[in-house]
């Protein structure tokens, strides 16, 4: 019921990510100007500071959620016991996790009053269930839903804030908006659950493995939140904040892009490997990764290729210093994505939590220490650069740990798969530099304009390189246009 294509669902899956970026992402311009480098960087802090509380009510709920349903999907009682299992245990979290924050509020909580404004953010986690859609994979109903609530923000940001001093106005919105959104997915429910017992619910059946999730469920997130904190508390400036904050807020939103695929793909990996099925395993592997490098190595290039001139235009001349940001981050693409395939698609859906909780520790360890050396001097700068030198340790101990235990899979032909997208965003690297030197881009839609002959030249030399990932998409997508006009 309501279970779709890998392709289908992808589609509506990081439409449904990009709705919950979209709105910060189209709004940035102003918001930036409007609030100021400062008033974006107190937003940043206490935003980050509210998300420690938020993924300790989330637990490991939403990955070992996707997989639950996910394989009791075809069973309507049992996915029904399974969402009522899994929001007893958020349910229970959250509750807790509230108390919490108010206390942390009001005992040792910087900018108070933004911060208990910032709670709100908490209820909204608890009637999020895009996990149970994710199961079902069904993103179709979740991306619509959300569509009309984020407009409706947009609308709200341009009307209501207009200075400084509007900075609780816009901190309310955002959080207000998405409590709205969320729940949104409890509207038409109904269909895919039936009535239970509630004498049979047994959440404490799964709380050992919702507890194992929890490391690496978080473990993405934390990095980025613990960046923004330690900005904080080393360098007690918020401009420092404001210059993450942007320059992350890019990355973030086209990494959407990129890692959503292993989202979509837990649910059938992890009924491939309940039924034994290693070959099916090995094929969703292996096109993945090809996914990986086809988006991840023009996004970093690009992004490295216009960071000069896009951060400027986009935020703002005050927001110069987040161009050497923008570029370090930039490299998240490539270790980020490979490590959605090794991580999220592969080590959670065949049931290796403790697995990929150790390698996530140890990558976290280094990020942290690395921030402590490196803040301290570099500020912004020096958060970027322990996030990357972490996040590359996750990504090669995975993807060694996949080499030793997939038979067939072989890292080094996974690695020199690589080398067309390679060449081709080099090419697409070296027409930027060249044409943003000859030709001063002062506006977004010159910057636009840019882009798209860039993807055009990326695209092109692919085809003239007869990648054989391109052309088999390609191939299907001239072969359902043929059918569709039959």
């Amino acid at each position: 019921m309501g279970k779709s294509s890998v392709k289908t669902n992808y589609i509506f899956k990081v439409a449904y990510q990009l709705f919950a970026i979209f709105v910060p992402l189209i709004t940035t311009p102003y918001i930036s100007r409007v609030l100021g480098v400062e008033g974006v960087g107190t937003y940043s802090y206490t935003y980050s500071m509210v998300r420690y509380f938020w993924l300790l009510s989330a637990l490991g709920t939403v990955e070992f959620g996707t997989r639950l349903v996910g394989i009791d999907q075809n069973n309507k009682e049992k996915r029904s016991y399974d969402f009522w299992n899994i929001f007893s245990i958020k349910f229970i979290a959250t509750f807790i996790t509230i108390s919490l924050y108010i206390l942390y509020v009001y005992q040792i909580g910087d900018n108070k009053f933004i911060a208990l404004i910032q709670g709100i953010n908490l209820i909204a986690v608890l009637f999020d269930i895009t996990w149970f859609y994710q199961g079902m994979e069904n993103f179709k109903s979740v991306s619509l839903k959300n569509f009309i609530i984020k407009i409706l923000n947009i609308i709200y940001i341009f009307v209501f804030i207009k200075d400084k001093d509007d900075l609780s106005l816009y901190v309310f919105g955002t959080a207000f908006f998405l409590l709205v959104g969320n729940l949104s997915l409890w509207v038409g429910l109904r269909k895919y659950l039936t009535k239970i017992k509630i004498k049979k619910l047994t959440p404490l059946k799964y709380l050992k493995p919702v507890m194992q999730l929890f490391i690496p469920s978080i473990s993405v997130q934390v990095f980025a939140i613990l960046d923004k904190s330690m900005i904080g508390w080393f360098t007690k400036n918020p401009a420092e904040n404001g210059y993450y904050e942007q320059a992350y807020k890019i990355v973030d939103m086209a990494l959407v892009l990129i890692t959503s695929l292993a989202g979509v793909l837990i649910p059938k990996v992890s009924r491939a490997h309940n039924e034994g099925n290693k070959e099916e395993i090995k094929k969703y592997m292996n096109k993945s990764f090809s996914f990986i490098w086809f988006l991840a190595i023009p996004l970093m290039l690009g992004t490295m290729s216009i960071a000069k001139t896009f951060v400027p235009i986009f935020f703002g001349p005050e927001y110069y210093k987040a161009v050497y940001v923008l570029i370090i981050l930039s490299l998240l693409f490539i270790v980020m994505g490979l490590s959605s395939v090794t991580g999220e698609q592969y080590l959670i859906s065949v049931g290796q939590y403790n697995k990929l909780t150790k390698i996530l520790l140890l990558g976290g360890a280094v990020n942290i220490s690395l921030n402590i050396l490196l803040i301290p001097k570099l500020g912004a700068i020096g958060a970027a650069v322990g996030s990357v030198i972490g996040e590359t340790i996750i990504c090669i101990i995975g993807l060694i740990y996949m080499h030793k235990n997939i038979a067939g899979f072989d890292l080094i032909h996974c690695l020199k798969t690589s080398k067309k997208y390679l060449l081709a965003g080099i090419s697409m690297f070296a027409f930027v530099i060249i044409v943003t030197n000859i030709i001063s881009i002062q506006t977004l839609i010159g910057l636009c304009i840019v882009i798209a002959l860039a993807t055009i030249v990326y695209a092109g030399i692919l085809l003239i390189l007869k990648d054989e990932f391109v052309l088999t998409e390609l191939s299907k997508l001239k072969r359902r246009l043929v059918k569709n006009n039959d």
